[in-house]
């Protein structure tokens, strides 16, 4: 192939797989890691001792976190000009993050404002916002800092105590307004804030104050939105306000919602976009119900007023109550664009197939059988097809990998993986592949790869529309945990796999920020109940951290909800994600339910996309191991009734 060559996957020697005699780039620094670890935990403060170690690992691509450490140990006596220099230096890169920060705080509170002027980022948190709103503020700049204020302000959130001297500067101008405190309320209680909104009402216009008052009364009790005395206030302002309580009540009761609505109708009225939003609530909360009225509610949105999330529930809502004319009409709305996704070409297609129209629906169904995705294997399935998985080994112009390994974030990034500093290593990745082209991803992808970093290699590649080298978006590794965990609990290891990839992507150390840990991201609180269950002892979090643990007890936690959702795949992936008491309550009251449809009425975006992703990565990964794939439709059964679990 003129101009390209494919690589293989290689470190030092080739490896399964592989296609050219690509070898994994060295950084070529490993003597030198010692005496970082070492200068990093106690750099010297010697001028001549830190001379000398300058000469020992200027050029080793750590250095900059040598130098981090000593400013860190001196502070905060550190000389301006050596910050500044160290700044100016790493100008941007992520060692720089937290120093910048520290920095910036340092002068604020030195009130060195023109030097925090100079020094301020683009990016920076809310704290250093306001810190420069009030540097501008003194330094001459009332507009700057009053429009800056304004922004900062007109917030659904509160603001940290940094702002206030700059708020009381704007509040005490001609720029403020009462009608700017009605504003913010509005987003205070739009973000369920009603202690903001409480707090705005002393900056609104006397006549606004008991329909603040009874704004939050309805928002914590909103059975009392047609009860509530609104006082005769500015009609739009009363509008919002009953809209607000109609929406929430419709989140939690939405039945109670219709009535409430017909009744403040028949009262005062609802403008056209309010009632739409009123409407479109109810209809979305119907559909996380599984309830059929969804469909007619949803429906009621005109055109004006609708928007694409309230189409697709349309839809999704329509499929599972199997009216089928209501699933075309629906996506025939949606704009061109989303009418051409998987997910609605497939629906289209069961739509015309069970109203007569099998030509097409064939026509459609073999269009995205072609495809190595949920909904392509759906297709075929309804077609009895195999399954296409399309791998084609990752193809790179020459010299880009050699390019790519020299650059220092490249550099540094391996370097800190290589010393088990994973989070710094993320850090300087993320930071790395922002400005790459598409040929420079596809090359970090596979150094990341051929280092044995899958989780970067997974997420680089991502970045790209190259998405067909199966053997680095789906590797298998970890081989000697995974299949003995899986014989245990009389499990295919690709159904490990596939937990695996969604969940942690083949990182070990990795946390959600809802605190689920490890390779197969287990809460802690989860954890410690298998652990009990096994009579092991529990000692802690970071256990969970360690993959043979993490993987014998995701392995023992999925075939107990295999066990509890009746031995239904898909219903224990769903409670996997979700937790088995929320599944229970999406099953229906009557089984037999199609379990595509029940999948795309999953009430959580997440959930939605889990199980979708964990049939598709199972297929993949028996693909992957050499296996004969399962179809989906044999791991798709319908969806019993509550009662019959």
């Amino acid at each position: 192939m003129r101009g390209l060559i494919v690589l293989a996957s290689v470190w030092m020697v080739s490896l399964p797989g592989s296609v050219a005699g690509m070898t994994c780039p060295e950084t070529g620094h490993a003597a030198d890691r010692t005496a970082f670890v070492q200068a990093e935990r106690s750099p010297p403060r010697g001028r001549s001792e830190w001379e000398r170690l300058r000469r020992r690992l200027g050029a080793y691509p750590l250095f900059p976190y040598v130098e981090l450490a000593r400013l860190r140990a001196g502070w905060p006596h550190v000389a301006r000009s050596e910050v500044e220099t160290f700044l100016r230096r790493h100008d941007g890169e992520p060692v720089t993050f937290r120093l910048r920060g520290k920095w910036l705080r340092r002068l604020a509170e030195r009130r060195e404002w023109r030097t925090f002027i100079e020094w301020y980022p683009e990016d920076a948190s809310i704290e250093l916002q306001c810190h420069h709103a009030r540097a501008l503020l003194e330094t001459g700049d009332e507009a700057g800092a009053l429009s800056e204020a304004e922004r900062l302000w007109m917030s659904g959130e509160s603001r940290p105590k940094a702002c206030d001297p700059v708020f009381a500067a704007w509040l005490d101008s001609d720029r403020f307004s009462p009608a700017a405190a009605w504003e913010r309320t509005g987003l205070a209680m739009a973000r369920g804030s009603a202690r903001l909104a409480r707090y705005l009402e002393r900056f609104l216009a006397p006549g606004d104050r008991h329909l603040a008052g009874a704004w939050r009364t309805i928002h914590k009790n909103p059975r009392r939105v047609g009860r509530v005395g609104l006082g005769g206030g500015d009609p739009s302002k009363v509008e919002a306000v009953l809209a607000h309580g109609l929406e929430r009540l419709a989140r939690f009761d939405p039945g109670a919602a219709v009535e409430a609505l017909a009744a403040v109708e028949e009262r005062t009225g609802l403008g056209a976009a309010a009632r739409a939003g009123v409407a479109r609530r109810i209809g979305l909360s119907f559909a996380s119900e599984r309830d059929p009225r969804a469909i007619e509610w949803l429906r009621s949105v005109d055109a004006a007023h609708a928007d694409m999330h309230a189409l697709r529930w349309r839809v999704a809502a329509a499929a599972l109550h199997s009216q089928w004319n209501e699933v075309m009409e629906g996506i025939s709305s949606m704009s061109d664009s989303e009418r051409a996704r998987e997910r609605w070409r497939y629906w289209r297609a069961r739509a015309l197939e069970a109203t007569g129209g099998f030509d097409q629906a064939r026509e459609t169904f073999e269009s995205l059988a072609q495809e190595r995705d949920y909904y392509g294997f759906l297709a075929a399935d309804r077609l009895g097809t195999a399954y296409r998985f399309n791998h084609r080994p990752l193809e790179i112009a020459p010299g880009t990998v050699e390019r790519v390994a020299a650059m220092p974030a490249v550099q540094r990034a391996l370097e800190l993986f290589a010393l088990d500093r994973r989070v710094d290593a993320r850090r300087e990745w993320h930071w790395l592949v922002q400005d790459l082209g598409e040929e420079e991803l596809k090359a970090a992808s596979w150094i990341a790869r051929c280092r044995d970093w899958h989780g970067r290699a997974i997420l680089t590649i991502a970045r790209t529309p190259d998405r067909h080298d199966l053997e680095l978006r789906f590797p298998v590794v970890y081989r000697d945990i995974v299949e003995p965990a899986a014989r245990r609990r009389n499990l295919s290891p690709a159904v490990v796999y596939a937990i695996i990839r969604q969940e942690s992507a083949f990182m070990p150390d990795a946390r959600s920020p809802a605190g689920a840990l490890g390779l197969m991201q287990l809460m802690p609180r989860t954890g410690r109940m298998v652990m009990r269950t096994a009579n092991r002892k529990w000692r802690g979090r970071r256990q969970l951290l360690v993959p043979d643990l993490n993987v014998d007890l995701g392995t023992r936690y999925f075939q107990s909800l295999l066990a509890k959702m009746g031995g239904h795949p898909v219903l224990a992936t769903a409670s996997y994600n979700a937790g088995p008491h929320r599944v229970r309550r999406w099953l229906p009251e009557t089984g037999g339910v199609d379990v595509a449809a029940w999948i795309d009425n999953i009430p959580f975006t997440e959930t939605r996309r889990y199980v979708r992703r964990y049939l598709a990565y199972g297929a993949i990964y028996e693909h992957r191991l050499g296996r004969q794939p399962r179809r989906l439709s044999e791991r798709m059964p319908p969806v019993p009734a509550r009662s019959d679990l």
